[in-house]
C-alpha cells in the first residue's frame, strides 16, 4: 500500500504571510519540514501539497527548483486537494502534516501509518495530548472521498477532517496519546503561527541539529534554551 506523507502548506496565511519561505536553521521552513517528514522509516512518499493560485507560484517554484515532490490543486479546497494530489501520487494511505510544524513526532506518524496499513477498517488516526506543533493524522483515500459526497461546509472543505472529527460515531477513530504536554511548557506553542514563533522554533532547532529528534528531545531543548524563562513564571 503507497502511504504518503502530504504537507499541505501555503504562502497567503493571514496571520504570517510567506512564512513557508521563512528561515529556519539555514533552511526554509517548507525545506525544513519536507526533511523532517523524510525521517519516516516506512512512508514511501513524502510530499508538498500547495495551491495552484498564482500566490504559491513561489513556493512552487522553490519545492521545483530544491528537488522536493510537489502538487498544486484547490487553494480553499483542501480536502479536494488532499483527494487530487493523493490520486496524483497513487496514495492509499495520507498521513497529513500541516507545513507550520517543523517538529511534527515522526514516531506518532509511522505508529499510525503502521496500524492503519495492518488494519484497514481504520478510518481515522490521530495524535492527542501533546504541545501544538507535535501532532498529525493518518486516513484512508477512500476515506476522503467518502466525505466528499457528504454535505459539508466550507469549513469542512477547508479543514480536512474536521467531518470526521464532529461526527465520530459514523468512523472508526483511533488516537495516539504522546503524552507530550508537560505543565511547565504549557504557554509554549512548536507551530509557526505569527513571526514570533519562528524565533523559538530557530532556537530549538539550532539546539537539535539536523532532522533526526525526537519529541522528547525537542521538550528538552525548549527546556534548555528557555530555563531562565521558565523558572522565573
Amino acid at each position: 500500500m503507497n502511504k504518503s506523507i502530504l504537507i499541505q502548506c501555503r504562502l497567503s496565511s493571514s496571520r504570517f504571510p510567506e512564512k513557508m519561505l521563512a528561515g529556519i536553521a539555514d533552511y526554509s521552513l517548507v525545506e525544513y519540514v519536507y526533511h523532517r517528514c523524510r525521517e519516516s522509516k516506512i512512508a514511501d512518499k513524502i510530499a508538498i501539497i500547495t495551491s495552484d493560485d498564482v500566490s504559491d507560484n513561489q513556493l512552487y517554484e522553490l519545492c521545483i527548483n530544491k528537488g522536493i515532490p510537489v502538487f498544486r490543486g484547490d487553494l480553499n479546497n483542501v480536502l479536494k486537494r488532499y483527494i487530487d494530489a493523493s490520486d496524483f501520487f497513487n496514495a492509499k494511505l495520507i498521513c497529513r502534516v500541516c507545513g507550520d510544524s517543523p517538529f511534527v513526532d515522526i514516531t506518532a506518524i509511522d505508529e499510525m501509518l503502521a496500524k492503519c496499513e495492518l488494519e484497514s477498517n481504520i478510518d481515522y488516526m490521530v495524535t492527542k495530548n501533546s504541545l501544538n506543533g507535535f501532532t498529525s493524522e493518518v486516513f484512508h483515500k477512500k476515506t476522503l472521498k467518502q466525505i466528499q459526497s457528504k454535505n459539508l461546509t466550507q469549513a469542512d472543505r477547508e479543514h480536512v477532517t474536521q467531518y470526521i472529527r464532529q461526527n465520530k460515531k459514523d468512523f472508526v477513530v483511533k488516537e495516539v496519546d504522546l503524552n507530550m504536554n508537560p505543565d511547565d511548557l504549557s504557554g509554549f506553542s512548536l507551530t509557526v503561527d505569527y513571526p514570533a514563533d519562528l524565533i523559538i522554533a530557530n532556537k530549538v532547532a539550532n539546539y537539535l541539529h539536523g532532522f533526526n529528534f525526537t519529541s522528547h528531545q525537542v521538550i528538552d531543548a525548549i527546556r534548555m534554551e528557555y530555563k531562565h524563562d521558565l523558572h522565573s513564571t
